[in-house]
């Protein structure tokens, strides 16, 4: 990022911070990461038929609360209905993910990631709406992801998952969408919750 020319040009770098952004809502990321790791990994998907249950419900679900909120009468401020509708929809999707993964017997990697999301999307509402601490749920789905790309796939993943975080703490600050703070108690939740998964499993 040079950071010369955003200095200078202050609407190239607000827009280059939205690009992040968008690339790395975490529908798009999660959704790239089990593409990734289905071509990249033997049997880390049981059929297609899993693989595609867990786009659905790891990546599609949560990115409705965007359009469904446009359909909904607003008695607020926009971004914060959007983010209310979005924890919704994402505790629901990874609820439904965690059952299926069960039923169906999902492979134990893909397992993995599913028990170690709904943890952290479990605690990242205990974190907002009960004790009142606001957490970041992009840095908090980014720090997974990027996590079980590096776990996953080895050494190769780390320097452009590190380059990739970067870019993410760049664009929320930018932006003001959200502080330093924020970020570090997102990223906080979602690392005792990729631990506790490996004593469920």
């Amino acid at each position: 990022m040079n950071e010369n020319i955003t200095m200078k040009n202050p609407a190239i770098g607000n827009i280059l911070a939205k690009g992040v952004r968008v690339i790395t809502v975490p529908p798009v990321l999660i959704t790239g990461m089990l593409v990734i790791l289905t071509v990249s990994l033997d049997n880390f998907c049981s059929s297609m038929a899993q693989m595609i249950l867990a786009v659905l419900l790891l990546g599609l679900v949560p990115i409705l609360a965007y359009p469904i909120q446009k359909l909904l009468p607003s008695k607020g401020e926009v971004r914060e209905e959007q983010r209310n509708l979005a924890f919704i929809l994402t505790f629901a999707g990874y609820l439904t993910a965690l059952i299926f993964s069960v039923a169906g017997n999902c492979g134990r990697q893909l397992q993995y990631i599913i028990i170690s999301y709904f943890i952290s999307m479990s605690l990242l509402v205990f974190f907002n709406k009960v004790l009142h601490v606001r957490a970041s749920g992009h840095a908090c789905s980014v720090t997974g992801t990027l996590y079980f790309l590096s776990f996953f796939l080895g050494a190769a993943a780390i320097i452009p998952c590190v380059c990739i975080a970067a870019a993410v703490v760049w664009s929320s600050l930018r932006l003001k969408r959200h502080t330093i703070q924020e970020i570090f108690w997102g990223s906080a939740v979602c690392l005792p919750c990729i631990l506790a998964s490996v004593f469920i499993l």
